[in-house]
Formats: C-alpha cells, structure tokens, sequence
C-alpha cells in the first residue's frame, strides 16, 4: 500500500521532481563519465611511454571525486529538502488522516529510493554516453592515433558510482527521517506561509552600499593587477578579501538598488507587472545574499580555473615544437653563486670533479668515456652529431641593461612575475657566437653574422621578449670585459635546447674573441642528434649515467629527450584539461542547482500572491512574464558578475602563462565554459517551467 502511494506520489508530482531529477542525473552522468576516463579501452591502448600520465590521471581524479562527491552529497540533500518541504501540507493531511509518523517516513524514503534509482538508471546511462566521447578525446591527447576502439563500460566505476550515490542517497533519507519526525503538525500546515525577513529596509541606504561595493571591488581589482597572482603578500591577500567583502555588500545593497533605479524610471516601473516582480526579487535577494555571493565566486573559480589551467597546458605545447628541434639536451652545472656571500661556488658532485678537469669540460668527450666506464653502447654509434654552448657570467646587470637602454623590466614584465631586486641581483649570461651558429645550424637554422663590436640578445622565455625587443630597438652599448659592444636591434627568439618550457631569459652571444682564454663557464648544454633509430638508447644511456655514482663518468645535471618533452606536454594537457573540466562542471551544476532551488522555493511560497494576482485580472501570460524576469535576473547576476570578477583575474593569469608560453585559451577551454553556460542556462528554463507549472497548478 505504501509503494503504490510513494509510487503515484512521485508520478503525480513528476514536475515538482524536475530540477531534483536533473541535478542527479547530470552528477551521477559527469561523476562516471570522469572516473572512466582512466580504465577506459581507449585509454588502455595508448603507447607505453604514456603510460604514467594515465595512471597519474586517475590517481588524481579518483582523490578529486572524493571531494565531488561531498559536494553532490549536499545538492542532492539540499534539492531533497526542497522537496520535503514544498509537500509540507501533503504531509499535513496525511497525519491528520491518522497516518504514522513511521508510515510517513516510509513513503517518503520510498520516493527518494524511486527517484534515486532512476535517476541512477538514467545518469548512468548517459555518463556511459559520454564517457566514449571522453575517453577517446583523452586517448588522442595522449597519443597521436588510437584506431579500433570499441564501446566500453568500466564495470569498476560502474560500482562504484552506484555505492557512492546509495551512500548518498542513505545519508538524505536519514536526514528526511529527522526533519518528519521532529516536525509538528502546526509548521507542516502553516510552513508555506512564512515570508522572507527583509535584512536591508532602507532604499536610499541600500543605494549607498551598492556604490561603495563597485568601489571595493574596483580597489580589488586594481589591487590584483598591480600585484598579480606569483606574489602572495598583503597585497594579495587584501585585494582576495576585498572581492570577497565587496561581492558579499554588492548582493546585499543588490535588490535595494535596483528597487530604487526602477522606481525612479516611473514607466518601466508602473510598466505590466514589473513592480509586483521587482518586489518579489528584492525580497528573495536581500534574504539570499551570502548564498548569491559564494555561487558568484564559485562561478568565478570555476571559469578561471578551467580557462587558466587550460591555457597553462596549452602555452606549453604551443613551445613543443620550437623545444624539440633536437634529438636529446644534456646540461651539465658547474658553479652557481652563493645566496650570502655572492660568489660562485662549485656545485659538481664531491669526486666528479677531477674528471671534468681530465676532459677540459668538454662533455662530448667525457660523455663517449662514461659510456665505456659503464660498459654501453658506443657514443659514435648512439650519436650522429653534437653540440656544447657554454654560459659564462657576464657581470651585466638588468639595472646596467636599464641604464643603457632607458628600459626597465618592470615596465614590461607583469606584476608580480620578477622579484623587486629583479634587476640589481640578476645577470644575463654569455655565449660565444660560433658555439651559439654551431647550435643554430645542428638545429637546421641560418648563422648569426656579428660584428666584432656587436653584441646580439637571445631570448626565448616569452615573459621577458617584450622587454628585450624594447631593449634591443634602443641599440645600447654594454660593456663585457672591458670591450663596449651595441647591441643589434634585433633579437633571437629560437630555442636551442630541447625542453618543454624555454628559459633562456637573457643571454648575451658576443665574438668569440670578447671571452677571455682562461674564462669558466658555470653552465654547459649539450644538443644532440642521435644516429637514425638510436634516440630511446640513448635516452636509456643518459639515464644510467644520470644516476650512476661512479665518479668516472661525467656528472649530469638534467637530461631532456624529444620524447619525453612531448610525452608530459600530451600528459600534461589531458590531466590539468580533465581535472578541471570535472571540477568546473560540478561547480556550476551546484550553484546553478541551488539557484534553482532557491527560486522554487520561493515560487512555491508565494503562489497565493501569484492566485491574487489571476484574481485582479492579470492575464496568464503576464504573470508568466514576471515569473521569467525574476528568475531570469536572479540567475544572471551572479554569473554577471563571477564573469567580471574572471575578466579581471584573466588580466593577470595572461602574465603568469607567460612563464609557459605564448596565452593561448584554446578551443577546449572555450568548448568547456560554453557547455557550462550550457548546463546554467539548461538550469535555469528547468526552473522556469517548474516554477510557472507550480503557479498554473496552483491556480486552477
């Protein structure tokens, strides 16, 4: 008797359950669809050397989902409680028929196990759905070509995902059982009939506010950009509290002032229902603030996120390309100065010193020695042809460079990304220009030409080009040993080592003759071309003597292949890509859902001023109307206003991607946030319709 009344109930009341169905059929569709990216075929057949960034992917999803779920644990109680109290006087009536609080409890669990289960049914089959397309976007991430993948379910995340929603679905029932046992029969019959308590009465105050919160936020802002997001100093911790202070007061000091503007434009005011709705919004948004306030700044990190994460991983695979001109680059460091005193202090390893002096530091030589040592293929047969440059101290200071040219770093270079003593404690390196041709032509680029009282700018590290290109225009004169050479009026942008993220900052490439005889390097960079076939070899060689401790051998300080350089850059970009394409798509769909709910709520309490409304002659249409402008504004106003918050933070993520590479947002990032104005919107028409079948319900 029971499951048929739970069973008709939820039929009966099918558009009540909308938004509730809809917030759990798209949770348990993205938690799925996200957590089978891992074990999916598709995935599963990727080459070998990926192989750690796809376990990476799902160690880090699968500790991610435990917060997602924590987060759709409270929708699905906070949706759920809606529900509970919009049936309040159903309830009322049961218990004055002489229904059990127990029986009650049990109708209600049966409706929530019901829905929950189709929702499951549904949720999992779209996640299904949607977890191929992903799958097989994360596979050609990945990898260059993933061919004859078949459909797949992960039965493991399938078990999973229905455990964690029947978990959740346990914790909501048990909350429902406290709410129903704990209620009086008095609150269920009178619960709708309870008014928002208006927390700001004064319009000319609320007025006030609202100016003083655009100032706040506008000091924030400004407070942030000079600042930006590398430094976090007072200046950054006060310009995150004031956004937070003055987005909390904006939605405050909101529904006051837009009362008072409207009321001052009489037309549009006295206009069909505008002031029935405009009363209705004010009410719901001066009692709703705080929770407006944190959905406009989870709005906000949500967009960042996606859009700065992605635009991270894809400045680092726009510099793949230029980072990967050869085979393999070994760098080698001999002397960096000391943090107290200054100086430069060996930092080769306790024994391997001697060998590098028996070599002369030439790394070719001492790396063809270390392969005998070690008992490895031959270096001529691993190695078709290299390369050293080496980087000498120049003892040329960015102050000297500003004094030269007339241009400061600082005025180039983003807030935040260079330290204050950028430009008396940093120096830029020295090369010798047949080292630097020798390295341009392996690499497949034409010589520089340079005059014996030349000088030329290298720099590929894109946060400092602008600064350099500046520099470089002005053809100043700066002094290395004793010689005064000008600078060309152009600059040389190319990476010549491989790498993932260039950093060449500044290097000055002079005539061989500038460098004296007896001059140490404290750096050496070895490019090398393998011999056809023999790259992963001496990928495997340059690991072994990386890691041998046989002082023998020469000592190396990194070693980066071509291969791994694209390998992580693919890796890089599916993990950050997925992981904040997951994260940002619950976030939007519990602000949107609590918007939601918010919105039905209120709909639902005051649907006998809507039946008031009918009486005195309002047609359908219109009270329509005034019900899609108020949900409408009470959703967009948060968005507005998270969208401006991310406006301003993108300002200054630019110059942090800048330390990557070129900003580029990408496709995906643009496909990510449309698909979540996507789901907002979708949120919002659910909302609307529910909200004016409750007030048609209601009315007839």
């Amino acid at each position: 008797m029971l499951a048929k009344l739970a069973f008709a109930n939820v039929r009966k009341s099918a558009k009540d359950f909308a938004v509730y169905f809809f917030t759990l059929v798209l949770g348990i569709a993205v938690f799925y669809a996200f957590n089978s990216v891992a074990g999916s075929d598709a995935v599963a057949r990727i080459s070998e050397d990926t192989r750690q960034m796809v376990e990476l992917l799902g160690v880090i999803i699968s500790g991610v989902s435990l917060f997602i779920a924590v987060i759709l644990a409270f929708l699905v109680i906070y949706a759920n409680r809606f529900l509970i109290k919009r049936r309040n006087k159903e309830f009322a009536l049961y218990l004055t028929l002489g229904m059990r609080k127990s029986d009650l409890f049990k109708v209600s669990a049966l409706e929530t196990c019901i829905v929950g289960a189709l929702s499951l049914v549904v949720g999992l089959a779209l996640g299904i759905g949607i977890s191929q397309v992903l799958s097989n976007v994360a596979a050609s991430m990945f990898d260059t070509a993933v061919e004859g993948v078949a459909f797949s379910i992960s039965a493991e995340t399938l078990v999973y995902t229905v455990a964690v929603f029947a978990v959740i679905f346990f914790v909501t029932v048990a909350l429902n059982t406290g709410y129903l046992f704990k209620a009086k029969l008095i609150d269920l019959l009178h619960g709708d009939r309870k008014n928002e308590v208006l927390t700001l009465r004064s319009l000319p105050l609320s007025f006030v506010l609202f100016v003083v919160s655009c100032v706040i936020i506008g000091i924030s802002y400004k407070l942030l950009m000079d600042n930006g997001l590398m430094n976090v100093n007072e200046q950054f911790i006060g310009a995150t509290v004031l956004v937070c202070v003055g987005t909390v007061l904006f939605f405050y000091s909101l529904s006051g002032f837009l009362l008072r503007l409207f009321q001052t434009i009489r037309p549009l005011y006295l206009r069909g229902l505008n002031m029935f709705f405009l009363r209705q919004l004010s009410a719901r948004v001066n009692s709703a603030f705080v929770s407006m306030s944190v959905i406009s700044l989870t709005l906000f990190l949500a967009i960042t996120s996606v859009c700065g994460g992605i635009g991270i991983c894809n400045a680092m695979a726009s510099g793949v390309e230029s980072g990967t001109k050869y085979d393999a680059s070994v760098i080698t460091g001999y002397m960096t100065p000391d943090p107290e005193s200054g100086e430069m202090v060996s930092i080769v390893p306790e024994g391997f010193d001697a060998f590098v002096e028996e070599h002369d530091r030439d790394m070719a030589s001492g790396l063809a020695d270390s392969a005998a040592a070690l008992g490895a293929a031959s270096w001529d047969d691993l190695v078709d042809r290299s390369v050293q440059v080496d980087f000498y101290m120049s003892g040329i200071t960015y102050g000297d460079v500003r004094q030269a040219s007339g241009e400061s770093i600082f005025d180039h270079v983003g807030a935040g990304i260079m330290s204050s003593d950028m430009e008396s404690n940093s120096f830029l390196d020295v090369v010798g220009v047949s080292q630097f041709n020798d390295a341009r032509e392996l690499a497949g680029l034409e010589p520089v030409a340079l005059g014996e009282d030349e000088a030329l700018i290298w720099s590929d590290f894109t946060t400092t080009v602008p600064y350099f290109e500046a520099v470089a225009s002005k053809q100043p004169v700066l002094s290395y040993e004793g010689r005064d050479l000008r600078v060309r009026s152009e600059i040389s942008r190319d990476t010549l080592e491989t790498t993932g993220v260039a950093q060449r900052a500044g290097v000055l490439v002079v005539p061989d003759s500038c460098i004296p005889s007896d001059a140490v390097p404290y750096s050496s960079l070895l490019d090398v071309q393998c011999k056809p076939g023999q790259a992963e070899a001496f990928g495997a060689f340059m690991d072994e003597v990386e890691n041998t401790p046989d002082t023998n051998t020469w000592p190396v300080t990194m070693v980066q292949t071509a291969s791994d350089v694209r390998t992580q850059s693919k890796g890089l970009v599916a993990v950050v890509s997925y992981l904040a394409m997951y994260i940002g798509f619950v976030l939007v769909i519990a602000c949107a859902a609590i918007l939601a709910i918010q919105q039905l709520t209120d709909a639902s309490n005051n649907v006998r001023r809507y039946e008031l409304l009918a009486k005195l002659g309002a047609p359908e249409s219109m009270i329509s109307g005034a019900l899609f402008k108020q949900i409408g504004i009470y959703f967009l106003f948060p968005l507005v206003l998270g969208v401006a918050h991310t406006l301003c933070a993108m300002q200054v993520v630019i110059d942090v991607v800048r330390v990557f590479g070129y900003m580029d947002i990408g496709q995906m990032s643009v496909i990510a946030v449309a698909a979540f104005l996507a789901v907002y919107g979708a949120y919002f028409l659910v909302t609307y319709f529910t909200a004016r079948a409750m007030v048609r319900f209601r009315r007839s």
